[in-house]
């Protein structure tokens, strides 16, 4: 049950990032200061805020939650995820900076015209809603189960106490509490590990002695042999090689170079070359944190099978894994720890929602309020406006988050939910940067457009009448559907292909 003293160390954590968004609001006189902390964000800062925001609530639960019911194959995309941080460094920042932009639709529409920056935008706040709608779920189930509380109430929780420092500090208060939360997430982890390795009697050799037993330490799923259900291109398989590296590869070049939310960050600097630093420096953290996680999964299920319980057993059976991280802190901790880890889940949370409003609210006023509403706001006028635009973002995403608590996994969800729509921003921006005088814009706008139409037709479970069409067009691959890792891949390599064939303005200088 909750201490006391685990209250304390909740208050404690709630007081210092609410204080921490009060500070940092006091000087936000601009809508520059708010969405960019006015380009002047020391590059280590943004560099722990980016890695902080990219784990959330999907990494703190969802891959121990993987870890305890597969093995290590998250493992792969992390593999992949180095190539597309090196992909954004290279092609977009450079470009974004040159643009001197505040969301980065603005380049699309420099470089395109209006309606390829509205659909840009478009794509964004849908998908940006209903994947941060996910990491907020993936928290408030933890919470439920820790204070045995229902799910919509922790979820209402979590997003009235991320909107309000948020509200009042923008982008300086998510960059500096999402640094402190980041120490906080990975304590969290690396004391959950010390506890399960001093709970078994054999320590870590047991640990390690279970897991290589149950094949938890695996990672790659491979065979040369296309008949083999492992085939490293078996296109109907999530786990097959080449779908985990290039998911990873795509999916990191994506959120970190065409979703505001953490491109965000990057402009906060006042070079390009920092914020390059910044970028590449998250992709030194992210193999080896990744790692814990999956351990931390690993030794929940070693501890399990040391220490039976029944919940535990009821939540796997019922494929609920995503529950088991957090019955183990309500049930296993002692008071005082116990509350460190619910901090670090809060943590896990925030981390993510905060920064997901603070995008919401200036991509929403720069691309939408300030050309179509009321071109003409003072910059006071525009804080506040931002502010209160963060209110109705918290309540949007706690909707959401309601809808997707019950699902099995929120670590796959969250993917599932940016998958369909990234593909056609992943090749929109790639036309921008990769060509000078190719793309147009309202050919753009019906690309992206066939691209998740495209994707789903190739991927969704179920497509009514048009199964029939899609089974004979795959059946020389041997498959009735694509796995849904390659959805993203897909919708690149569409709305790239069609798009360059048309002509357009050339890119300006």
């Amino acid at each position: 049950m909750i201490s006391t003293l685990d209250w304390l160390v909740l208050l404690a954590y709630a007081g210092v990032v609410t204080t921490f968004g009060f500070l940092a609001g006091k000087k936000e006189s601009t809508s520059e200061d708010y969405f960019l902390g006015g380009r002047k964000m020391p590059w280590l800062s943004v560099m722990v805020s980016i890695y902080a925001t990219s784990l959330s609530a999907l990494t703190f639960i969802g891959v121990p939650g993987a870890a305890f019911g597969g093995d290590f194959v998250y493992l792969q995309l992390a593999i992949g995820d180095l190539a597309g941080r090196i992909l954004v460094s290279t092609l977009l920042l450079t470009a974004y900076y040159k643009s001197q932009v505040t969301t980065i639709y603005e380049f699309l529409g420099k470089r395109f015209g209006p309606r390829s920056r509205d659909a840009g935008t478009g794509f964004f706040i849908l998908t940006r809603i209903v994947a941060s709608g996910v990491r907020l779920a993936g928290c408030a189930i933890a919470l439920s189960v820790v204070f045995e509380i229902p799910l919509n109430g922790a979820i209402v929780l979590i997003a009235v106490v991320a909107l309000v420092y948020t509200a009042l500090g923008g982008i300086k208060a998510v960059i500096w509490t999402d640094a402190l939360q980041f120490f906080l997430l990975l304590g969290g982890a690396i004391v959950t590990l010390s506890v399960i390795w001093s709970a078994i009697p054999g320590g870590f050799n047991e640990f390690f002695q279970i897991g290589s037993e149950f094949e938890k330490f695996r990672i790659f799923h491979v065979s040369a042999s296309p008949s083999h259900p492992e085939f490293f291109l078996n296109f109907n398989n999530p786990n097959a090689l080449a779908a985990g590296l290039l998911f990873g590869c795509f999916t990191t070049f994506a959120v970190l170079g065409t979703d505001q939310d953490l491109v965000q960050r990057m402009l906060t600097c006042d070079h390009v070359k920092k914020g390059q630093k910044a970028l590449l420096w998250t992709a030194a953290l992210n193999f080896p944190i990744t790692l814990l996680f999956l351990s931390v999964g690993a030794a929940l299920f070693a501890y399990y099978k040391v220490v039976p319980d029944a919940a535990v057993d009821a939540f796997a059976t019922a494929q609920h894994n995503d529950y088991i991280f957090p019955h183990f802190i309500k049930t296993v901790l002692t008071p005082g720890l116990r509350g460190l880890l619910i901090a670090a889940l809060l943590a896990a949370a925030m981390s993510s929602l905060d920064s997901a409003l603070n995008a919401l609210s200036s991509t929403f006023y720069i691309d939408i309020y300030k050309r179509y509403i009321r071109p003409e706001t003072d910059e006071k006028g525009a804080v506040t406006l931002s502010r209160y635009s963060v209110i109705i973002f918290a309540a949007i995403l706690a909707f959401v988050a309601m809808q997707c608590g019950k699902t099995e996994s929120v670590l796959w969800l969250g993917f599932k939910a940016f998958g369909y729509t990234y593909g056609a921003m992943i090749g929109v921006f790639l036309i921008a940067v990769l060509t000078n005088k190719r793309g147009n814009d309202i050919a753009n706008v019906a690309i992206m457009v066939t691209s998740v139409l495209m994707v789903l037709f190739l991927t969704a479970d179920s497509i009514g009448p048009l199964q029939e069409i899609r089974s004979t067009l795959l059946s020389p691959l041997g498959i009735e559907k694509i796995s849904w890792k390659w959805s993203i891949i897909i919708g690149s390599i569409w709305t790239f292909g069609i798009g360059v064939i048309f002509s357009g303005k050339p890119l300006k200088s």
